[in-house]
């Protein structure tokens, strides 16, 4: 059975196992998806790639992720996208929740409910509409479309260019920053441009700012309501120390991380290496809805759990049905926090095996690379990587997906003998 058919299977499963059959759902993935314009998805659509375009209509929930994310069609339910870019320039009937590198709500586009955004750089272009409210946390945002009621946004820098017909909330920085391949324009602190506008009342929370009145720092005329400014606790960025200590610390959980891995499934970790080298766009789509998918999985067992206890009272077998309320609950939280704090120790040490193995091969194309040895190499190179802010994290977040990906990947067969180029480290110490 490929892999997308067991991964089809699996979930339509357990949906129709929890919703007694109600929903009915569509799998897609490659490294290049596309619904067409003349195309119409009747169910939910799940799509994972490396570049998606989605220019029909999907009468139901779209989850999407790739490296390139494009909506031009109409989606009739709600949209969950995560991926490095994402532009949306069609229709969506309820919200849209994006993460990314850029989120770009482009010129024309409408949601009919909420949009949440998460991303460096989170845009919404003029003319543009959302139905409701806008929740952003980026380092740097720009709005200027429509907002229908509240606006709720935090980043270093803010740009007002529409009009928002509610409240605001926004808490902003004070400090410069790289920006890169980021909005140049977008200074630190809030700014308002052309016909911005805060129909009703802002709260303003700057860092390293006060509670008094600083209404001089705003134009007149572009806050319809009252302007309260507050202090942003919390967000002061001082020097570590013990950088050294930190480093040896994370070090060490590294190399545990990556010996271990090397104990329980050093027979495996080739195949996972092949299959993430063969395809990198798949590994990372399926990566990113294995770590969506846990989040939804322990909400569906714990609902589950509560129907099985709600039903077990209601038959008056409220001995049973109270003790497995009890004793269950904590057990699908305690279980899903161990599964995500072993997959992230495990992508860590993943990484190592790979980086100290293609370091190893680079600098001696004809020896085997003994995995031992390489793992310790790469730890070294993870853990300082691990001590530069942002990049670290984007590391492990990377590392993970990836790993996340390829593995499951490589439960559609056996295990098979990687190619004669692949990586040498089948060899013992």
């Amino acid at each position: 059975m490929k892999t997308s058919d067991l991964f089809r299977s699996a979930a339509t499963g357990l949906i129709a196992l929890t919703l007694g059959g109600a929903s009915a759902v569509e799998w897609r993935s490659g490294d290049t998806v596309t619904v067409a314009r003349s195309e119409t998805i009747q169910d939910d659509l799940y799509v994972a790639g490396n570049d998606v375009r989605i220019d029909g209509t999907v009468n139901g929930d779209l989850f999407v992720s790739g490296r390139t994310v494009t909506i031009t069609g109409e989606v009739r339910g709600n949209v969950s996208g995560a991926g490095e870019t994402l532009s949306l320039s069609g229709r969506v009937s309820q919200s849209a929740r994006f993460a990314g590198s850029t989120v770009r709500i482009q010129e024309g586009a409408r949601i009919g409910r909420d949009l949440l955004a998460a991303g460096s750089e989170v845009v919404t272009a003029p003319g543009t509409v959302i139905g409701r409210d806008v929740a952003v946390g980026a380092s740097q945002a720009r709005l200027d479309g429509r907002v229908t009621r509240n606006a709720y946004v935090g980043a270093n820098g803010i740009e007002v260019g529409g009009v928002i017909g509610g409240n605001a909330r926004m808490a902003v920085g004070n400090t410069v920053v790289n920006p890169g391949r980021w909005m140049a324009s977008v200074s630190p602190g809030l700014r308002f441009t052309g016909a911005g506008k805060i129909a009703g009342d802002l709260t303003l929370q700057r860092a390293g700012g006060s509670a008094g009145g600083n209404a001089e720092a705003l134009p007149v005329g572009v806050v319809g309501g009252q302007v309260v400014y507050a202090p942003l606790e919390g967000v002061t960025v001082q020097a570590r120390t013990g950088v050294f200590a930190g480093f040896l610390n994370t070090l060490a959980g590294v190399v545990l991380a990556g010996l271990l891995l090397l104990w329980l499934a050093r027979p495996r970790l080739q195949v996972v290496w092949h299959r993430l080298r063969a395809a990198p766009g798949a590994s990372l789509g399926f990566g990113t809805l294995g770590v969506i998918g846990l989040p939804v999985g322990v909400f569906l067992a714990l609902l589950v759990l509560g129907l099985v206890a709600g039903a077990l009272t209601l038959l008056r077998l409220g001995g049973l049905g109270v003790p497995l309320a009890l004793f269950g609950t904590p057990v699908v939280l305690g279980g899903a926090a161990l599964i995500a704090w072993a997959s992230l120790l495990g992508a860590q040490g993943f990484a190592a095996y790979l980086l100290g193995s293609w370091l190893m091969h680079a600098l001696r194309p004809q020896a085997a690379a003994t995995p031992v040895p390489a793992t310790l190499i790469g730890a070294v190179l993870v853990a300082l990587l691990l001590q530069i802010p942002v990049l670290g994290a984007l590391l492990t977040l990377g590392a993970l997906l990836l790993s996340l990906g390829a593995f499951w990947l490589t439960l559609s067969g056996p295990p098979r003998r990687p190619a004669a180029g692949d990586l040498k480290a089948s060899a013992t110490d």
